[in-house]
């Protein structure tokens, strides 16, 4: 594994863990609390950039924000990164409670795809492990534009903060 590769493809992983589960992942959740009233949709945009002004709700957010690469190599399977990726969701709704509610949904759903998971490329050169450290709910802000005050749409995100852990030479 070449290191200056490793923080694209650590993304790359950690998005296709969302894209390839969320929406099973979303229909779990929905169907443990039994309330049809709030709607988890599956999200309509990915993006790996931030700030992104322009974008469909529900919106998910991979950004990387660090990576410690380290010189240490000791056998099979040793330690050779660790990234700190944020992964956020962007979510709206006319209804205060119901976004809330909707915003709670989808952390579960993430917390549940990359809490304390090993992911390997499909080529098997990358074994990835990830573990959430926290997650931060922002206020509910609203949709500038041209809406009216008694139309606007509420929105709101969700920040999972992910430790995920490289190793070399998976076995």
């Amino acid at each position: 594994m070449i290191a200056e590769q490793l923080v694209e493809r650590t993304r790359d992983l950690i998005l296709k863990q969302i894209k390839d589960n969320i929406a099973s992942a979303l229909t779990v959740i929905r169907s443990d609390r039994a309330d049809s009233k709030v709607t988890t949709e599956p999200p309509r945009q990915y993006l790996i950039y931030s700030p992104a002004f322009t974008y469909q709700c529900p919106a998910v957010f991979t950004i990387v924000d660090s990576a410690d690469f380290r010189d240490e190599q000791d056998g099979q399977n040793y330690l050779s990164a660790s990234v700190k990726i944020f992964v956020s969701v962007v979510v709206e709704d006319k209804d205060q409670v119901s976004l809330t509610i909707k915003t709670e949904r989808y952390q579960a759903a993430l917390f549940r795809l990359l809490h304390r998971v090993h992911l390997l490329s499909t080529s098997g050169d990358l074994k990835l492990y990830s573990r959430v450290v926290r997650a931060e709910f922002s206020p509910l802000f609203t949709k500038d534009g041209e809406l009216t005050k008694a139309m606007n749409v509420f929105r709101k995100e969700v920040a999972l903060q992910l430790d995920v852990r490289h190793f070399e030479n998976p076995s």
